[in-house]
């Protein structure tokens, strides 16, 4: 099954030909912390509950959504420096008071 960006409105998928075209894909971090700022970043809403939208496992971000800065690269490889947010072409409607708020989200999942 081919993955899709989780970033809204974002159509790219995760297929050889994304990837011959130069594209990356990243999950979201474990860290709780780091996790909570990609959660914040891609401002996105539950459409069921209306709340925060949590990341399953298997939630990925196009490296669209990225500066080029939060990049290292290693000969042909390349991949996010430590603590990289995503930070280009999201959707800003939904906003978050405080990081806390969705850090016990993140951490009751």
């Amino acid at each position: 099954m081919t993955r899709s960006c989780s970033a809204v409105g974002c159509s790219t998928r995760d297929t050889v030909l994304s990837r011959e075209r130069g594209l990356s894909f990243h999950q979201f971090p474990t860290d709780t912390i780091q996790r909570s700022k990609w959660i914040r970043a891609v401002n996105r809403v539950d459409p069921r509950s209306k709340k925060i939208w949590i990341p399953g496992p298997g939630a990925i971000l196009c490296s669209k959504h990225f500066q080029e800065s939060d990049f290292e690269s290693y000969g042909i490889r390349r991949k996010l420096k430590k603590g990289a947010v995503p930070s280009v072409s999201l959707y800003k409607v939904f906003k978050y008071e405080d990081t806390r708020d969705c850090r016990a989200y993140v951490t009751a999942n």
